[in-house]
């Protein structure tokens, strides 16, 4: 089962610009502890001490009744709760709407190597960006061997064996506009609405191999603007060295393939290369070509069905000429 520590759930709060608007209150108390899940769960009864049922291993979200009720019991002087509650392994609590808890719970939880923060948000709001910021951590991914690039706006992977063009193909599609997501290996997860979203990886980020140049870093050589952290995956794309006569390549479009990834069919294109074609014109072509059938319009088809009423009314012609 997938998991990440507080560290790592802090870190990609931070790096998306503090998303959840989260300022620590212990410090780097619990940064160790454990998140298996992106949902959350708020302590409700267990400040009445009933813990049949209580998630405790759950990210624990304090909202204005919680938080209200925590420094009424600081108050009466009952924090005796807080030391029940804080006993089990909770692996962060957080309170929402800026609340402030009583500097007794922060001992206690201190003590018990809990992480404590506050957020300026919502409680309803925390309930949408927890999952949002974590539902990517605990969804299964696969790592697949190619280069993912947005053209048009369309996420396209490029794949093939070894020395068949892709990096140099990535690099004249990076000139023209288009940007980089991912080289070499790339990183794809199913989000729960089916959409296959494809990641940098955070080892390599942007960096590209080319063969008699070495590593070029495409952040720096072309812009931020042609970089992308992520972007959802839409077609894959296989260069395949031209077999002449051993291979029949499909110069219609009709018959529709796929590739599957993460147990969804994406679409596919092989594109055979040789000398003197232009692959990023022909990448470029089956993205913008994609974009249209997407919008409703087949290339193919039309023509297909144009060829079709044309023969028809060809036979037509003839069937009453003969009548004639």
């Amino acid at each position: 089962m997938p998991t990440i520590t507080i560290e790592e759930f802090l870190n990609i709060n931070d790096r998306k610009n503090n998303y959840l608007k989260l300022k620590r209150l212990t410090s780097s108390v619990g940064l160790d502890n454990i998140i298996d899940s992106s949902y959350y769960n708020r302590p409700g009864m267990a400040l009445f001490r009933y813990f049949i049922d209580f998630a405790y291993d759950k990210i624990q979200v304090f909202g204005r009744g919680e938080a209200n009720y925590v420094i009424t019991l600081d108050k009466e002087n009952k924090i005796d709760i807080f030391e029940d509650l804080l006993a089990h392994k909770i692996p962060i609590c957080i309170f929402t709407h800026s609340i402030m808890p009583p500097n007794s719970f922060l001992d206690i939880a201190i003590k018990n190597n809990i992480c404590v923060v506050s957020t300026t948000l919502k409680t309803v709001e925390m309930h949408t960006k927890i999952k949002d910021l974590l539902e990517e951590q605990f969804i299964e991914s696969v790592t697949i061997h190619g280069c993912l690039i947005e053209v048009f706006g369309v996420g396209v992977l490029i794949i093939g064996k070894s020395g068949v063009g892709k990096s140099e193909a990535t690099l004249e599609l990076i000139d023209k506009g288009h940007r980089l997501i991912s080289d070499d290996t790339v990183e794809f997860k199913k989000l729960s609405d089916g959409r296959i979203i494809g990641k940098k990886n955070e080892f390599i980020k942007h960096n590209m191999e080319v063969r008699g140049i070495g590593v070029v870093d495409i952040s720096r050589l072309s812009g931020m603007s042609a970089i992308r952290d992520r972007k959802r995956l839409d077609i894959v794309i296989e260069l395949e060295h031209w077999q002449n006569m051993e291979q029949q390549y499909d110069r219609m479009g009709l018959d529709e393939k796929f590739y599957n990834i993460l147990e969804t069919d994406i679409p596919y294109l092989k594109i055979p290369v040789r000398s003197g074609r232009n692959i990023s014109i022909l990448i470029e072509t089956a993205a913008k070509n994609f974009r249209l059938k997407n919008m409703g319009y087949n290339s193919a088809k039309e023509l297909e069905k144009n060829l079709i009423i044309r023969i028809e009314k060809r036979k037509q012609n003839i069937e009453n000429n003969n009548k004639n």
